[in-house]
């Protein structure tokens, strides 16, 4: 089984109000990458990590995705950055006992994400086992990424005082596998409104 964490405790401070929040495709752009990945069958537990305006981003998300693999755990130390929220996640995981073959990691203001996509990372994973496998664009790594079950403790560990799970990627960098997508969404940031002008002509061409 491979469960994916999504992190969605941000401030958004680049962005007016919460982005998590901005409507995509008629609903919460987090509502939608929660949607996106629960398509896929291919992925176990959903693990949505919250922390800024956490009642908010559980409301989005329940009203819009109906799926029994959802959990949310709140990070109180959201305000750490990323890094405390994947470690959130990996507590959560470390705590129900489950087996697992990998860590999925997304973000959640990944909304232009296909299920395709996810089924893809988690086919080529089962296929060819690395220790990392990311997804990638024109030889561009994005998301989402998979942790194989070995680097728990690696993932247990990070801190963005020392660069988080860049530092873990730069670790493993011999054993990455790199899966071209195809698809430019991969690589897509959403940090303002700007970026979501971008997003949109990016996805159209």
């Amino acid at each position: 089984m491979i469960p994916c964490i999504v992190t969605a405790a941000g401030l958004s401070r680049r962005f007016e109000g919460n982005k998590l929040l901005f409507k995509y495709h008629d609903r919460p752009l987090i509502a939608q990458t929660i949607n996106n990945i629960a398509e896929s069958k291919k992925i176990g537990k959903i693990i949505v990590v919250t922390g800024y305006m956490n009642k908010e981003i559980e409301d989005a998300v329940i009203k819009y995705v109906r799926d029994e693999r959802l959990v949310f755990v709140y990070n109180p130390s959201y305000q750490e950055g990323m890094s405390s929220s994947v470690k959130k996640g990996v507590e959560a995981l470390i705590s129900k006992k489950e087996r697992i073959d990998g860590v999925m990691v997304n973000p959640g203001d990944a909304a232009w994400i296909h299920p395709f996509i996810y089924d893809l990372v988690v086919d080529v994973f089962y296929r060819h086992r690395p220790v990392i496998a990311v997804a990638s664009y024109n030889g561009r790594r994005g998301h989402p990424i998979i942790f194989s079950s070995s680097l728990i403790s690696d993932l247990a560990s990070i801190d963005e005082s020392t660069r988080g799970l860049k530092k873990v990627l730069e670790k493993y960098s011999n054993s990455i596998l790199q899966i071209e997508t195809r698809y430019p969404g991969v690589i897509l940031d959403f940090d303002s409104y700007l970026d979501y002008i971008r997003v949109k002509n990016a996805l159209m061409r």
